[in-house]
């Protein structure tokens, strides 16, 4: 991988916690169990999600589970998965990006430990994944140059699509312990659709060019060997663990006639990488959700534009007015043959979009 920019200074747009999953022992009550079993069989029977007011808060109860665990709650801030099982904690949970983002990683968890602890009593978290990034402009990257990288992990592998270099992966998600990725950031900002990004980049963001993550996923296994297991354990921890990861388990060399890569200096692209705030922060609850909604609705607009202008087409409506005021006849006729309210699928679409 070529990483090329004036030497050494690479400019630091974003670092923090990307992703936080937990699991929590706890006792749920029967009471609770029975209610949400109740709950599932009416979700499966509609196909469909279920509201449920679980404390002051309304989750979406799905007809399915959330991996191993039976039942699973949709909330806006995240997933939330509950089993009768005693093999497993009784709680799983997976906050939104936007969330950690939006009001910072500490108070994410306050929030679901509080809530949570209404409904199942006395709740000990631990942390099974975390993900730390740090994103850089002032990188080139060529997979020519993969060599460079020196790394405790054996697998390692490039993402190439048409050509086109989209990343690199080293170790795996499986084993529970450490992997890394570097990829091109801008360019799944914008596939995706996560405009929230471009708020916490802010004016640090250079749009002409691109910006590149390192990002490192920490398993359950892989933080107990480094001793933290609680949500302040790790989270106290996070710029240990990063210098930690950076200085031995995965380094960028600059080139010698030494056969032996190891020996090979630490880049000066990577000294920077070494030096990463990993500062996070809380960028705005709203700012983060309205962010991810301005980018669904880009991602929609071309697909919106091309079905309008058929319709219009077809109707024999030339501009756009003409158009909106065909519609509303031809959206109630739907209606009719359907049996369904057009404002009901707007509804339900909308959930969607608040889990999603």
């Amino acid at each position: 991988m070529r990483l090329s920019a004036s030497p050494g200074r690479l400019v630091e747009v974003a670092s923090g916690v990307d992703a936080l999953y937990l699991s929590g022992r706890a006792a749920p009550p029967a009471s609770l169990l029975e209610t949400l079993e109740e709950l599932r069989s009416r979700a499966a029977a509609r196909k469909r999600d279920l509201p449920v007011l679980l404390g002051d808060e309304e989750f979406r109860l799905s007809p399915y589970g959330f991996g191993k665990y039976r039942f699973c709650l949709r909330h806006e801030h995240g997933l939330v998965g509950i089993t009768p099982s005693a093999a497993l904690p009784a709680v799983r949970v997976q906050p939104r990006t936007e969330f950690l983002h939006g009001v910072g990683p500490a108070l994410a968890v306050l929030w679901f430990q509080g809530t949570l602890e209404e409904l199942v009593g006395p709740l000990r978290l631990s942390v099974s994944r975390l993900d730390l990034h740090a994103d850089w402009q002032g990188w080139s990257i060529n997979g020519d140059e993969r060599w460079r990288f020196v790394c405790q992990a054996e697998r390692r592998d490039l993402h190439e699509l048409d050509g086109k270099l989209l990343g690199f992966e080293f170790g795996r998600r499986t084993t529970g312990t450490i992997c890394a990725r570097i990829y091109d950031k801008t360019a799944e900002q914008k596939e995706k659709g996560t405009d929230f990004w471009l708020l916490i980049w802010g004016e640090r963001f250079d749009p002409s060019r691109p910006v590149h993550r390192v990002e490192f996923e920490f398993g359950r296994e892989g933080l107990r060997d480094f001793g933290v297991d609680t949500p302040d354990e790790v989270l106290g921890a996070a710029g240990a663990l990063w210098a930690s990861v950076t200085e031995h388990w995965l380094t960028y060399r600059s080139p010698t006639s030494d056969s032996n890569r190891s020996r090979w200096p630490v880049a000066p692209e990577w000294h920077d990488v070494q030096r990463a705030s990993v500062r996070g922060g809380a960028y705005g609850l709203r700012r983060m959700y309205d962010g991810a909604r301005r980018g669904e609705l880009r991602k929609l607009m071309p697909y919106l534009n091309g079905c309008l202008v058929g319709f219009g087409a077809l109707c024999g409506a030339a501009g756009i007015q003409e158009v909106c005021s065909a519609l509303p006849g031809c959206l109630q006729e739907y209606e009719s043959v359907t049996g369904r309210l057009f404002s009901e699928r707007v509804a339900e679409r909308a959930r969607k979009y608040e889990v999603a």
